[in-house]
């Protein structure tokens, strides 16, 4: 298993810092999450999406990209709104391939709980052709197209419980990421390896109460991660484990814990001992608001 780490808006962290700050944490793997503004712009803006290609490529990380999810729904009835939601994904489909990511991970939406649950039929029909399309778009660029599990919502989810999942996948013809402290929320996170294990391509861990998605450092929460990774070994898992805890302090703790406890290695980065090759000025790193 490649370790790994995820940004957040939460980190209030320019995407070259986190970078920096992973190298530092000497994890192998870093996935992309394009809701940070500065990363919207560059889904759309030429200038900004050479700038972050440029930052991106100076590091010696494999990466997935994560494609934007606030405010993003291709559950919705409303269909303008779900066409937007599919661009959106389609453009970071695009960017992962200019970075030379192999995944995508996307969420599915949900059906407000202002709709009736028999709508939930209606919602589906509409959502599962534009899986087909982003999945089929993933693969003409090389990528693996993912969906995530959902948490605990008062809205009606649709990629929330293993059996939804499994319907999902296999309309749309994707792959799987395991999101363990959403599946905390809903039911025993053992249900979704057992039914989904051969669908899995990517782990995202943080911890939580099973309540709320709090994404707490791991060992925070009720996980018992130790039963969790071993049951996906046992389901022959050899994926990354993306570290997705919103702050930096917790981030460390995570990969800490994941390394001492569950004997994750040290693999370093750069040229003789350097943590990071610069292929570009490290005074120009720092994106900003470009037209």
């Amino acid at each position: 298993m490649m370790l790994g780490a995820a940004n957040s808006t939460g980190l209030n962290m320019p995407l070259a810092d986190f970078l920096d700050f992973a190298a530092r944490l000497k994890v192998r793997f870093v996935e992309i999450k394009m809701d940070e503004p500065y990363l919207l712009s560059a889904l759309s803006k030429t200038k900004i999406r050479k700038s972050t290609k440029d930052i991106v490529k100076s590091f010696n990380f494999k990466y997935s990209v994560h494609a934007p999810y606030i405010g993003i729904n291709l559950a919705s009835m409303n269909q303008t709104l779900r066409k937007a939601s599919e661009k959106s994904i389609l453009e970071s489909i695009v960017f992962a391939a200019d970075i030379d990511a192999k995944m995508v991970v996307s969420h599915v939406g949900r059906l407000s709980r202002d709709y009736p649950k028999q709508m939930i039929t209606q919602s589906l029909k509409n959502t599962i052709p534009c899986l087909r399309k982003l999945t089929n778009a993933s693969k003409n660029h090389g990528i693996i197209f993912t969906i995530e599990n959902d948490h605990r919502s008062n809205d009606q989810i649709l990629a929330g419980y293993p059996e939804q999942l499994t319907f999902l996948i296999q309309e749309a013809g994707c792959k799987f990421t395991l999101d363990v402290g959403h599946a905390n929320t809903i039911t025993k996170i053992e249900t979704f390896i057992d039914t989904l294990a051969e669908h899995i391509v990517n782990l995202h861990l943080h911890d939580n109460d099973g309540e709320q998605d709090t994404h707490l450092s791991l060992g925070k929460g009720n996980i018992n991660f130790s039963a969790v990774l071993a049951s996906l070994r046992k389901a022959g898992y050899n994926g990354p484990l993306t570290v997705e805890v919103h702050s930096s302090t917790g981030l460390k703790e995570s990969v800490t814990l994941l390394r001492h406890t569950f004997g994750e290695r040290v693999h370093p980065f750069g040229n003789k001992g350097s943590l990071r090759v610069y292929k570009t000025d490290p005074q120009k790193r720092v994106l900003k608001n470009e037209g």
